[in-house]
């Protein structure tokens, strides 16, 4: 169980994130455990003080650091709680010999369900018409509905999909189910595999032109930050819908501002932004075109659970002298 006298313990969770009793009782069996709700870094780094029990740092948004290891002398580990990565400085924890991995896959499932149930609420208008009938809208209008409860179908349309790793594959099982056809770009998927998948590989700019529905699901990295820039949304099909379940900083916000305004694209399905939380009185917030949810892509019971699990066994390894499953560096 968690020590609640300090931190002599082997295993900090950085920032509070669902982890399973199964899981805490291994992870207690090997030393035990401590939950750190550290503001950010700084915090962290204060909170683990320098105790050289500290083996593994656990973290799901918390960044890792040089400042948090020279905190933490007897780090051999960390792991990202989920799939992305960028809060962990990968260069310093190499630089200093100390293993980085993630759970990659465990969520993937979660967040492409996500994708589509963003999608559909706002293809469907399902965002607007559930707070209309609650406030008894339906009914003042009776059997005329207002003109905008007319959605759009999936059937048909072509999706394309940005990255194809974990999360981007299933989203094009689920595709295949709505008769999508279905365009995609990733420069690092095996050129076999569009065949197998029964899909169409193009490069970025000629998906961007063809997609009637933009997916992405890139992980965030020099090559990836602002990815959808204004030039990117300009070589947009007019009246295009971008959903986003991967990282806020993909997308270059005031560009997404600039064509959500003008009615470049129709609409946006965003479940990540630039900034977390997202700031009260945001212009998104006041768009009747998008869809917003808290960053909650992972956040199913059964993807807890398999994360929690991975976080388990990687905890195991790394403390047993082991490479962990999911190791990046």
């Amino acid at each position: 169980m968690a020590d609640p006298k300090g931190l002599s313990v082997p295993v900090i969770f950085a920032d509070r994130f669902y982890m399973s009793e199964r899981s805490l009782g291994e992870i207690s069996s090997l030393g035990g455990y401590r939950m750190a709700e550290a503001k950010d870094a700084r915090d962290l780094a204060e909170k683990i003080g320098g105790a050289p029990s500290v083996k593994v740092i656990v973290s799901e948004y918390v960044q890792v650091n040089d400042l948090v290891l020279d905190r933490a002398p007897g780090v051999k580990g960390v792991i990202s709680y989920g799939a992305g990565y960028d809060h962990i400085d990968v260069g310093a924890m190499k630089g200093r010999g100390v293993q980085v991995c993630n759970c990659r896959g465990e969520n993937a499932q979660a967040v492409a369900e996500l994708t589509f149930g963003l999608l559909l609420s706002l293809m469907r208008r399902i965002h607007r018409a559930d707070p209309w009938v609650r406030a008894g809208e339906w009914v003042k209008a009776g059997r005329a509905l207002p003109d905008w409860a007319s959605g759009l179908e999936l059937w048909s349309k072509t999706l394309g999909v940005i990255g194809l790793g974990q999360i981007g594959g299933r989203v094009v099982r689920i595709a295949k189910g709505f008769d999508m056809k279905i365009i995609a770009y990733d420069p690092f998927l095996n050129p076999e595999l569009y065949a197998r998948w029964g899909i169409e590989s193009a490069a970025l700019a000629e998906v961007l032109s063809r997609a009637d529905v933009l997916s992405l699901h890139v992980p965030l990295n020099s090559a990836t930050e602002n990815l959808i820039d204004s030039g990117a949304f300009a070589a947009m099909k007019a009246g295009a819908i971008l959903v986003n379940t991967s990282r806020g900083k993909v997308i270059e916000e005031k560009a997404l501002l600039d064509a959500l305004k003008t009615g470049k694209i129709k609409g946006a399905a965003l479940d990540v932004f630039a900034t977390e939380p997202l700031p009260a009185g945001h212009p998104l917030t006041e768009m009747e075109n998008v869809v917003l949810s808290p960053h909650l892509g992972a956040l199913s019971q059964e993807a807890g659970d398999r994360l929690s699990d991975s976080v388990a066994r990687q905890v195991r390894d790394i403390l047993e002298g082991r490479p962990p499953e999911c190791l990046i560096v």
